[in-house]
């Protein structure tokens, strides 16, 4: 289960042309990022400085004027207004078979839901009024955001999570055969040789793909999960009882847990830090720290955009803060990650930070990690 495209009872069915749409999608993406984006810091020493240089009689030197010299490039601005439309179309190439087929979608959904041989469970809190940093924004311009709910059994957010990220991943090059919780899953058994969770929790699950990976990989392992919107924990909650495996889901917010201190071996995010600010990501790794037992292990996983070789690579890779819904991509590419473990309360010897490869995919493909351990007994398990 450790793939990126596996097939359930809840994924809409699609047709040939509607695959073959997506297809066009992804291989425009590729085109873009494998074949026009790396030459966007020569087009800014070849187009976008002399313009600067032309209108204000020097070179660009802050991160504002990197921008606008960006823009004042043809060659950039192509580009970008192609990187857009591609990502737009992504949703659009999802949301037809989506809403096509969502009638059986839900139904199947209900009947997973409440099915009595279901293995896990789903706890929505019809109090909780999703983080508006998160819910509020349409993050890389997915439809209605992260926090949708269009009421019972409805599971279009986490259909266009699954389905648009597809799309997305394969136009980055990412192969079939990765997976973020496969990654962590090598990262765990070379770092933290016999180490094994019995109660685990994996924060900002989305439609919990690598939560179903990690009881799948780890059959007798309690895994919990969570993550802000009900739309997005119905459908991993279906996801995970059609593929047969046991994922207890929260409705509940990263930086306030209800969980007891020192209430999990393991500890994951994965692709959460760059969804929320400074203040969230800070109180969420404080969180993750609490509810870790002593012994235990935390690792937050996510993209490899940090430590960028120049200013100009620094405010290129940022495009996605302006263009694509993505708000704080800066603001976690920047960060003191280990600042915010050490003062969390994890030791300074161990919090490490890891680039990771990608199980599989284009040779460039990296992931980043933190991980860090309680001060405590060792635990194996």
């Amino acid at each position: 289960m450790k793939v990126r495209d596996v097939q359930h009872a809840v994924l809409p069915q699609t047709t040939v042309e509607e695959r073959s749409r997506q297809g066009a999608v992804v291989a425009l993406r590729r085109l873009l990022n494998a074949k026009v984006r790396p030459r966007n810091v020569e087009i800014y020493d070849s187009e976008a400085a002399p313009a600067f240089a032309e209108r204000h009689g020097r070179r660009p030197q802050s991160e504002e004027e990197i921008r606008e010299a960006f823009l004042m490039a043809p060659s950039y601005r192509l580009w970008s207004a192609a990187n857009r439309s591609a990502q737009e179309m992504i949703w659009v190439s999802v949301g037809q078979p989506i809403y096509r087929d969502l009638d059986r979608m839900e139904a199947v959904t209900e009947e997973l839901m409440h099915s009595p041989a279901r293995r896990g469970s789903l706890t929505l809190d019809p109090s909780y009024d999703p983080s508006p940093e998160v819910a509020d924004v349409d993050i890389h311009l997915q439809p209605g955001g992260y926090g949708m709910d269009r009421g019972e059994n409805d599971v279009v957010a986490g259909a266009l999570y699954e389905l648009g990220g597809n799309v997305f991943s394969f136009g980055q090059g990412i192969g079939r055969g990765d997976s973020k919780a496969g990654v962590i899953l090598r990262l765990l058994e070379e770092a933290f040789t016999g180490f094994k969770p019995a109660r685990m929790l994996d924060i900002g699950c989305s439609a919990g793909a690598a939560s179903a990976a990690y009881a799948a990989h780890w059959p007798d392992v309690e895994v919990h999960a969570l993550d802000l919107g009900a739309g997005m924990l119905r459908y991993a909650h279906a996801r995970a009882e059609s593929l047969g495996v046991a994922v207890h889901f929260h409705q509940m917010d990263a930086s306030s847990l209800t969980f007891e201190d020192d209430s999990f071996d393991l500890v994951v995010s994965h692709n959460l830090m760059h969804e929320i600010g400074e203040e969230k990501r800070q109180a969420m790794i404080r969180e993750s720290f609490r509810v870790v037992r002593p012994g235990g292990v935390v690792i937050h996983q996510d993209v490899a955009i940090r430590n960028p070789p120049t200013l100009v690579h620094q405010v290129e890779r940022d495009w996605d803060t302006h263009w694509n819904g993505e708000v704080h991509w800066a603001t976690y590419a920047t960060a003191d990650l280990k600042a915010d473990m050490i003062a969390a309360g994890f030791p300074a010897d161990t919090v490490i930070e890891h680039d990771l490869a990608a199980l599989s995919g284009m040779m460039n493909n990296r992931w980043y990690a933190i991980s860090g351990r309680k001060p405590g007994q060792d635990n194996n398990g």
